[in-house]
């Protein structure tokens, strides 16, 4: 069932300074994660970047499954930043929901709604009823994220 993705008002600046990191890790995978976008993704705990990673080319681990290895078990009760809505179905690799349901975030904080069918308000769905809070970013760096994939943005859209 697809969701309605709309910004939320609990993020503060210092949310939106992360997620400007987790974009710039993004841009590290573009021109070589096609078919899929470029995901950048930062993992915080205390103040402090525990894991961080982001999507180097298609057919790899995704941006949180990096992230979640560095962070390794302090990402329980940690935020993760992510530039693109966790995906929530079995493709090349493992949901990426459902890795952070496994690690027990507490938050997670996306860029951009993915508009993929597979996707669109699932993963979303998946990390709330696990009981994580999910936050998005909105504003510029809701822009940045979508702007980072517009070709895959409208490619997606337009197949569906």
């Amino acid at each position: 069932m697809r969701q309605a993705i709309r910004p939320t008002c609990a993020i503060s600046s210092g949310d939106r300074i992360h997620m400007q990191h987790a974009l710039e890790l993004a841009k590290r995978g573009l021109g070589r994660t096609h078919p899929n976008p470029a995901v950048g993704c930062v993992i915080l705990k205390d103040g402090k970047i525990i894991g961080e990673g982001y999507h180097p080319e298609a057919g790899k681990p995704h941006a949180e499954v990096y992230a979640l290895r560095a962070a390794g078990q302090a990402a329980k009760g940690a935020t993760a930043y992510v530039t693109l809505e966790p995906c929530n179905h079995y493709g090349r690799t493992p949901p990426c929901s459902r890795a952070l349901v496994a690690a027990q975030v507490s938050r997670v904080v996306i860029g951009v709604g993915d508009p993929n069918p597979l996707v669109g308000g699932a993963g979303i769905q998946t990390l709330q009823k696990a009981g994580i809070e999910v936050e998005i970013i909105g504003g510029e760096e809701e822009q940045a994220a979508y702007a980072l994939n517009q070709e895959f943005m409208e490619r997606i859209k337009t197949a569906s």
